[in-house]
């Protein structure tokens, strides 16, 4: 009979260790799916910044081909301006040895005038 309460004894002293360790487990499992529950938050938190992020890019992007073009039309505008620039400076030298001959011209035929009106004083 001392061989059976023996033999009771130690099976309840494993009986209270494989509580003790499921009891553990418990706990671990219990930590374990508060961490996995944090976890998932964080995943789904991190996915919704991520689609706020690419939403916020193609904003920009698309933004920034508008930007792009409005650059595009203000170049086309100032290669028009500068064309237009070139043509007037060439135009305006035209004019300015044009209004160079010009004076040249009115001086002789002035300076013929004087000397007509000089001799027909003379006569």
């Amino acid at each position: 009979m001392d061989k059976y309460k023996e033999k009771i004894a130690a099976l309840r002293t494993e009986i209270e260790d494989a509580n003790q360790r499921a009891e553990t487990a418990r706990t671990e499992l219990t930590n374990v799916k508060a961490e996995l529950s944090a976890k998932d938050q964080e995943a789904i938190s991190l996915t919704n910044r991520i689609k706020l992020l690419e939403n916020q890019l193609e904003k920009a992007e698309s933004g920034g081909s508008d930007s792009q073009n409005k650059v595009r039309e203000l170049e086309a505008k100032v290669d028009s301006l500068e064309g237009q620039v070139t043509g007037l400076t060439a135009e305006n030298e035209q004019l300015e040895v044009s209004l160079g001959d010009v004076t040249s011209e009115h001086q002789k035929l002035n300076e013929e005038f004087e000397a007509a009106m000089r001799t027909m004083d003379d006569l």
